[in-house]
């Protein structure tokens, strides 16, 4: 039986969360706590946008490699992911997370999650815009120099015409994991170079956005059900609809004070 004839029955956190980037981070982590915790946490799927806009740093990212003055001008906050990975400009883009505990179709390899996922992703894409996503066949040099995920795709994320369209970053612990992303529906590069210290046109001939690619206006909206789509198609994905139970909403609101929230977490790489 192939994925897309299996059927799994996975949840998915409903509706479209719009939210504070210390909140989305804290509620990542948290649910990927609760992955680790329990035996019968069932994969889930969780949608959502930064608001307000935000410049996420990765794990083991220098603070410094970002203008962090020019994004507070123009009203972003700044965050520290607990994954790793460069620093992405979360706004006019739809975040997604996937948590999961290790068990078929998932196994200990990020290489092979990240492949399931990119190509869930890719199929959604395809059936409702049209967009023809390939996986990155090598994993690339990254250059320290400068702090934009979107400069350069990794091992397996999804480029359209050789351009980045979704960047993603994993973290695996107790046998679990999470991955998270951001999928561009419209890039003000002036913005995301300035933010990055690059030339526009350098980043137009690294990263392509939806809108660019499907070649008409998206919504948040359509492009969170592409993906819940992406998932069905490629593997076998039933979707039940849940909140947020309260245990793993407790667990947020104190990672927000502990971590998040707070300027140390954010400006010291880990």
């Amino acid at each position: 039986m192939t994925p897309s004839e299996a059927r799994r029955e996975w949840n998915v956190i409903e509706p479209l969360e719009e939210s504070p980037g210390a909140w989305q981070m804290a509620l990542d982590e948290a649910l990927l706590e609760d992955a680790c915790a329990r035996a019968d946490f069932v994969p889930t799927l969780r949608l959502y946008v930064f608001t307000p806009g935000c410049l996420s740093l990765g794990r083991t990212q220098s603070y410094g490699s970002v203008d962090a003055a020019a994004a507070k001008e123009h009203g972003l906050e700044l965050v520290r992911r607990v994954t790793g990975g460069s620093g992405v400009l979360h706004h006019g883009e739809l975040t997604y997370s996937f948590v999961a505990r290790v068990g078929e179709p998932f196994t200990d390899s990020i290489e092979q999650n990240y492949t399931l996922l990119s190509e869930a992703i890719a199929a959604g894409l395809a059936s409702r815009f049209g967009v023809h996503a390939d996986l990155e066949p090598s994993r690339p040099e990254r250059n320290p120099a400068t702090g934009a995920c979107f400069l350069t795709p990794a091992l397996k994320e999804l480029k359209v015409h050789g351009r980045k369209l979704v960047g993603s970053a994993q973290r695996r612990q107790r046998g679990a994991f999470m991955q998270h992303g951001a999928l561009p529906l419209v890039t003000d590069y002036a913005l995301h170079a300035r933010l990055f210290g690059l030339e526009p046109e350098r980043l137009r001939a690294a990263m392509v956005d939806l809108k660019e690619a499907a070649g008409r206006e998206v919504s948040h909206a359509e492009t969170a059900e592409a993906l819940k789509q992406g998932f069905t198609q490629s593997l076998g994905a039933q979707w039940t609809t849940i909140s947020i139970a309260p245990q793993v909403r407790a667990r947020a609101e104190a990672l927000v004070t502990e971590r998040y929230g707070r300027e140390e977490w954010t400006r010291d790489a880990l």
